[in-house]
């Protein structure tokens, strides 16, 4: 398969579309569900999916030399993330989490520069810079101010899941030159998989809170929002690069603000639409820079 950058911001943006749909899926699942339950149960449907594919495609399996890195990803990205967000949403709402995500670019900008010695051009910084006032118009609509940060814990939380992406995201880049995006997708959401299950199964639970509401919600996290869009994710990261990939996270409040408005007939004001432009914007700018520099040792080190 050709990689070309057109295919990859593609493959970002669907990504971006599925995540941003998420965190409402999983506020509705959170009243039938605990946050390790619905973490759990979503990857029971991705990982069977991922690995049927993984099967069919013959791809060649994980080399010993690289399952303790392979490990970790899944650990970072898959079993704490979840752990984080699932728990994070329980105490603030959907879009101040998605405020507090959008930081996400920030974070791994500064630590390629602090630990990978990235040398980021300054239309880059302008770009990351302008997608997070552009998060900032939507999740306030304009205002003058942030909303009141009065679920501290689960904004700490999700801040928390944030930073665990940047590790996974940088655990990942010396992996997809060796490997596939879907090889790493099913490799790491099994480990995921694995370690939430020794968390959930301890637990009762009740099969009579499969409704067909939650069943259909776990379909479109664990198919959708853990299958699809992680290997589109790390099919654009391949391709573009951390911060390019993680900028593109910034996308996530746009669409679910939208997606709120189509489905919830929620009315979106004059600076949510300026803040969805302004996000599209900063992250041209993110894509156009192209990869950042940085020494050899650094890119060896990975």
């Amino acid at each position: 398969m050709k990689y070309n950058k057109a295919t990859a911001v593609l493959a970002l943006l669907s990504t971006t579309i599925f995540w941003g749909l998420s965190f409402s899926s999983t506020k509705v699942l959170l009243d039938s569900l605990l946050p390790g339950q619905v973490a759990f149960f979503r990857l029971i449907l991705a990982v069977p999916a991922l690995g049927l594919v993984f099967w069919a495609s013959g791809q060649k399996t994980v080399r010993g030399r690289d399952l303790l890195r392979m490990a970790a990803g899944g650990a970072t990205g898959v079993f704490l993330y979840f752990i984080f967000e699932n728990n994070g949403l329980r105490f603030t709402t959907a879009a101040t989490a998605s405020l507090v995500v959008s930081i996400t670019p920030a974070l791994n900008a500064v630590a390629g520069t602090i630990f990978y010695k990235e040398r980021h051009p300054l239309m880059r910084w302008c770009g990351v810079l302008l997608s997070i006032a552009g998060v900032y118009l939507i999740i306030t609509g304009g205002a003058a101010a942030l909303p009141a940060l009065v679920n501290l814990r689960g904004n700490l939380l999700i801040f928390l899941g944030a930073c665990t992406w940047v590790v996974y995201t940088r655990i990942n880049v010396p992996l997809l030159l060796k490997y596939n995006s879907l090889t790493v997708t099913f490799f790491q959401s099994l480990t995921g998989m694995f370690l939430m299950g020794i968390l959930v199964m301890p637990g009762s639970l009740d099969l009579k809170v499969f409704t067909p509401a939650v069943i259909l919600n776990l379909a479109y996290l664990g198919l959708f929002c853990s299958a699809a869009a992680y290997f589109l994710y790390l099919y654009g990261l391949k391709i573009l690069g951390s911060t390019t990939a993680t900028t593109f996270i910034n996308l996530i409040p746009v669409f679910g603000v939208l997606g709120g408005a189509v489905l919830l007939q929620e009315v979106l004001s004059g600076g949510q639409l300026l803040g969805a432009g302004i996000v599209i914007l900063g992250i041209s700018l993110v894509t156009a820079a192209g990869h950042s520099k940085k020494s050899s040792a650094a890119t060896l080190q990975g």
